[in-house]
């Protein structure tokens, strides 16, 4: 079982579908439930309009993960750039999301140019944040009562990684 990264093609849009339909993925997200085929073929056609970047983790031809870089447009903030993970809870505790992280970091920082990384993750994702900051992030703030998951609001950790701090 090797694990492979490479560039999102638009044939990824049903495992994307896939990955995104169970709840274990979803209640992390900021994205709805149940997505269709349809709605991950118009998101990578809007992706790819806005110059996003998409990044697929596979096992033996199977997507077991994804990250997706958001590139930032506006002039005095376009030094930095934020990012969504999302890995297969089968394939959990792999290292699977670390390399995808650091596949994106090294991407923005020796690529694109950026600056700063910064990324949002529900307050009680704990293993998550574990990661985040055992790779590098720091804590930057809580957006309070920002996202809904299951009929309750809860918070959102704000954090980043400069180019400058960041250690491959």
């Amino acid at each position: 079982m090797e694990l492979l990264i490479r560039g999102r093609e638009p044939r990824d849009a049903a495992a994307y579908q896939r990955l995104y339909s169970q709840p274990e993925v979803y209640q992390w997200t900021t994205q709805l439930p149940y997505p269709s085929l349809a709605t991950w073929e118009k998101k990578f056609e809007k992706m790819d309009a806005e110059g996003f970047i998409a990044f697929v983790a596979e096992i033996d031809g199977t997507m077991v993960g994804e990250l997706t870089l958001f590139v930032e447009h506006r002039p005095r903030t376009r030094h930095g750039i934020s990012f969504g993970i999302s890995v297969d809870p089968a394939f959990s505790g792999r290292g699977i999301g670390e390399q995808l992280i650091r596949t994106g970091i090294d991407y923005a920082f020796n690529w694109l140019g950026v600056q700063r990384v910064e990324l949002e993750a529900f307050h009680d994702n704990h293993r998550a944040l574990r990661l985040y900051q055992r790779i590098g992030f720091e804590h930057e703030g809580v957006r309070r009562k920002a996202c809904l998951r299951n009929g309750e609001f809860h918070d959102i950790v704000v954090m980043s990684v400069l180019r400058e701090e960041w250690v491959q």
